[in-house]
């Protein structure tokens, strides 16, 4: 999946360390991120190929040895071959480390952009100093990075799946049901109420089979193979899904990509024949 980098390891704790002059930078501008692309190959530059002093950047984290830092203030000229590009660049490239950190990177840039500023006075805010945070020095607001969890849900009936499309505007990939978790209700209870508000089905023997990090939309994303209760009947919820259909394994999609979770759980169905009940954690 998109976060496996290894060998190598991605270190998140909070730090107050300097920036170095070989530290890699994430640097914004309008929702995207600086990088030179070359070819299936991305690269972000180094804090001594920008102009500045190492006062403008923030320690983010590490990949092994390697600093990831954010740019604080806007550039005052490009480096040469680089542009500002989508984060989904980061989604299909190489290397695998650098890609899945510029991922996070903007996740975390989008943050401290989205938060300069207290929402309850309007103050300026400061960096937390003993943890990854942003604190508001008139009234003491504290902000946190934001994570969106969310649900994949792969609902198995007899011997077949249930895949989906989105509605217009959206992949026309097929996927697995999806949805984000609400207040006030457990991981479980999303599920149920995910797979019934988009497809009219009832679900039993909820099995988690793994999550991952997506941070191209902020989320956290929590897998479950589920078994169908009852009547295999789909009311679709055209509102969100264009088609949703029961496949048995020989009649599934081409796999597009193992980077998702979706697409890692449906792999695992075509090679698994075991009952949801026995089916094993991804990790």
């Amino acid at each position: 999946m998109f976060q496996e980098i290894e060998p190598k390891i991605f270190y998140n704790e909070f730090r107050k360390q300097e920036a170095s002059k070989r530290d890699r930078v994430i640097a914004m501008k309008d929702g995207k991120v600086l990088m030179k692309v070359a070819g299936d190959e991305v690269s972000l530059p180094c804090v001594e190929d920008l102009a500045g002093t190492t006062e403008e950047y923030r320690y983010l984290f590490s990949v092994d040895e390697e600093a990831y830092v954010y740019r604080t203030s806007p550039l005052a000229e490009m480096p040469e071959d680089f542009t500002y590009e989508d984060r989904f660049a980061f989604r299909d490239k190489k290397p695998a480390d650098v890609c899945f950190a510029g991922a996070v990177g903007y996740h975390l840039g989008l943050w401290y952009e989205q938060n300069r500023f207290c929402g309850c006075c309007g103050s300026a805010m400061e960096v937390g100093i003993t943890e990854r945070s942003l604190v508001c020095p008139q009234c003491g607001n504290v902000v946190y990075p934001r994570l969106n969890p969310a649900v994949i849900v792969a609902v198995v009936h007899e011997d077949k799946i249930l895949l989906s499309r989105y509605a217009a505007g959206h992949t026309n990939r097929y996927s697995l049901l999806a949805g984000f978790c609400e207040i006030g209700e457990t991981v479980e209870q999303t599920v149920h109420r995910e797979v019934m508000e988009e497809t009219g089905l009832k679900v039993k023997n909820i099995k988690y089979f793994a999550s991952q990090p997506w941070p191209f939309t902020g989320g956290l994303l929590m897998g479950y193979f589920v078994e169908l209760d009852g009547d295999a009947k789909i009311t679709l919820d055209e509102t969100e899904l264009s088609e949703a259909a029961w496949f048995d394994r020989e009649h599934l999609p081409e796999t597009h990509s193992t980077l998702s979770l979706t697409w890692t759980m449906i792999e695992y169905f075509r090679n698994h024949r075991e009952p949801v009940c026995k089916m094993r954690w991804y990790r």
